[in-house]
């Protein structure tokens, strides 16, 4: 439905590291990710069996985007179950990994960083009939996880690796003004708003999901510089059947290719 060939929505992400050897044990052996092409530079991920791709690639002598620079907030990744969140959550401590999380009206997640400061969220929706609007907008305001809670849903297996209906559920990224980006986001991507939580960020989707891109300038000022020579975000694959643009670079300076990975009708 949210996710669907009648959505719009991220299906691929693209980053810059500076290694890409010490990266993989994180993605692969902790969190389980398929490897789908593999060379000495460049890793490519299967996000779960949902033809979503997250793709690591090496890069010698780029560039450190300044902490103000538009760029990634996080990648959210979202799981099928409560139980394969709580799975995850014993499997990070267990490799001592820091971790924080928290619930919002329409999910539970649980943000990590890998060793290079890149920030994933894993999550689990709620179901439909629970989410709670606020003046016909989700609200993301977000409170303590109740970890005993999600815990409880652990089971005997534990983690086994990414599950086959994982996708990518989102993408938070950090921008400048929303006033400078908040029309370039809804008129080029087919998306609406629809959430809310402060006047620093902005939650857009479609078939009126909580978001699929969410934005915000709560320390962000700056566009994006040399997106392909630059650590961290480099380009956003986006599923937008409408649209005759095959790549697109907004007011922030942020790289989006479309539909160049195929989504089943």
């Amino acid at each position: 439905m949210f996710h669907s060939a009648e959505a719009h929505f991220v299906n691929g992400i693209t980053l810059n590291v500076k290694n890409l050897a010490a990266l993989r044990p994180f993605y692969e052996d902790v969190i389980g990710f398929q490897v789908v092409t593999a060379s000495i530079n460049c890793v490519q991920y299967d996000v779960g069996l949902s033809h979503h791709i997250l793709t690591l690639q090496e890069i010698s002598s780029g560039r450190e985007p300044q902490l103000t620079e538009a760029g990634l907030f996080y990648i959210g990744i979202l799981l099928p179950h409560n139980s394969d969140l709580a799975n995850l959550m014993v499997q990070f401590s267990d490799f001592d990994i820091p971790m924080n999380g928290g619930e919002q009206s329409t999910s539970t997640s649980l943000f990590v960083e890998d060793p290079e400061g890149n920030m994933l969220k894993f999550y689990v929706d709620y179901p439909l009939e629970d989410w709670l609007y606020r003046t016909h907008l989700h609200s993301m305001h977000i409170k303590a996880m109740n970890i005993p809670k999600l815990l409880s849903y652990t089971t005997e297996v534990g983690w086994q690796g990414i599950p086959k209906d994982t996708k990518i559920g989102n993408i938070h990224l950090k921008t400048t003004r929303l006033s400078e980006v908040e029309q370039y986001y809804k008129a080029y991507f087919g998306l609406k708003k629809s959430a809310q939580l402060d006047k620093m960020s902005l939650f857009l989707a479609s078939q009126y999901y909580h978001h699929h891109i969410a934005l915000n300038h709560w320390i962000s000022r700056v566009k994006r510089v040399d997106n392909e020579h630059t650590y961290g975000l480099a380009l956003i694959d986006f599923y937008y059947p409408e649209t005759t643009h095959l790549w697109l670079k907004g007011p922030d300076g942020l790289q989006f290719r479309f539909n160049f990975i195929k989504v089943e009708s």
